[in-house]
């Protein structure tokens, strides 16, 4: 945490300086240790301002407080940028589940997929897709690794035992059959 402190007509003495920081441990806890911070206290006339700046990985926040008290001044100004923070780490954390939501969710629909629902990725002449098989040999466990991750009810590999082409597929009862070629 790295905290800068200006003052514009104040001067900032050991009891604000120790003030402040004090108050701003608590977004080490929300943010991490890599946060910076600029103060700005300023004074005209009557009314105290507090300014502060603050700098994360995360995010940028600026805030700012005016009363007739530098002390009620800071805390309003803490106090905001806590409630800003809060929100949007709270915005992060939600955007990450909605994301793994999405992730798990499409994961399920491609493995709930029909048989018949092949979707093309290669070249297509007159209805006819036209698709490569993977080049390197397979064992039949990493095709059924394959077959998971793919969006096609099937899998052409060359088996890395026998040297021949096989063909593994999702059947309709869910489970898998193996076709020897």
């Amino acid at each position: 945490m790295n905290v800068e402190i200006t003052g514009r007509h104040v001067i900032i003495t050991p009891a604000i300086r120790s003030y402040i920081l004090k108050r701003l441990r608590k977004f080490s806890k929300i943010l991490g240790d890599n946060v910076n911070f600029h103060v700005v206290l300023g004074v005209e006339k009557d009314r105290h301002t507090a300014e502060i700046i603050l700098k994360s990985k995360l995010l940028d926040l600026t805030g700012t407080g005016e009363t007739k008290d530098v002390y009620s001044s800071i805390i309003r100004v803490i106090d905001k940028l806590e409630r800003q923070a809060l929100k949007n780490k709270q915005k992060l954390i939600e955007t990450k589940r909605h994301i793994a939501k999405a992730r798990s969710a499409v994961e399920k629909s491609a493995l709930d997929r029909p048989v018949g629902s092949l979707s093309p990725r290669g070249s297509e002449n007159n209805g006819i897709t036209d698709e490569e098989a993977p080049k390197k040999p397979m064992m039949v466990e990493e095709a059924v690794l394959e077959l998971g991750q793919s969006e096609n009810p099937f899998v052409v590999f060359r088996n890395a035992e026998s040297g021949k082409i096989n063909v593994l597929y999702r059947r309709k009862d869910g489970s898998l059959g193996l076709i020897h070629a």
